[in-house]
């Protein structure tokens, strides 16, 4: 008894991974919507600061690492479910990813990712971003 509902829980538990898994693994493109850094500088009130250039990048998961390919550079990140905590608001289809100082968030059921780039020995590469990502 105890042991059937042990490998169904394993089950329900492999199941809720599974769309994460599959859908990492084809191709996306993803742009930013908006991109803030702590560079900017200070604005009159009421002045909007102005539009970075919308990056684009694309994502390819192979070999257990995302790789993340912008400006023809190749950057690999480890990658694990994300698991929201009671109090949390996290998507339950996601998946957090982190490479040196760059750190990513994929809602892989809207296709919309958040990624910040925390650097401490220089401020100037503080920076947060949002967009979407969509199949190739």
């Amino acid at each position: 008894m105890i042991a059937d509902r042990v490998a169904l829980a394993g089950v329900v538990l492999l199941l809720s991974l599974a769309p994460s898994a599959a859908q990492l693994r084809r191709p996306l493109t993803c742009t930013e919507e908006a991109s803030v850094g702590l560079d900017t500088p200070l604005l009159p009130e009421g002045t909007k600061p102005q539009p970075r250039k919308a990056r684009t990048f694309s994502l390819v998961s192979s070999g257990g690492l995302l790789t993340v390919i912008s400006a023809g550079r190749s950057d690999y990140y480890e990658c694990q479910t994300a698991s929201p905590r009671l109090n949390e608001r996290s998507p339950r289809n996601a998946v957090k990813c982190q490479n040196g100082v760059y750190f990513l968030l994929i809602d892989l059921t809207k296709l919309n990712f958040v990624e910040a780039q925390l650097n401490p020995e220089d401020r100037a590469e503080v920076k947060v971003s949002f967009g979407s990502c969509r199949g190739l």
